[in-house]
């Protein structure tokens, strides 16, 4: 499993519900489970340390905000 947890995102997948997460993801840890997100996204949530929901908030939150100049 370290090599998994090592590697994982290199092929486009992160480890769904990392140890110590559970206030962010809502889930007891799951050595097991891995999710597919593609490897642009794995590899931005694996440099960041981050869990998928919180990377999701970088996009998909209140304080994001889109502004298109249609000049």
């Amino acid at each position: 499993t370290q090599w998994l947890t090592e590697n994982s995102w290199r092929y486009g997948f992160i480890q769904r519900y990392p140890k110590g997460t559970e206030e962010i993801t809502g889930y007891s840890w799951h050595p097991w489970h891995y999710r597919f997100v593609g490897e642009a996204v794995a590899g931005s949530i694996f440099s960041l340390g981050i869990t998928l929901e919180e990377y999701l908030s970088l996009f998909y939150s209140d304080e994001a905000q889109v502004v298109y100049d249609r000049d």
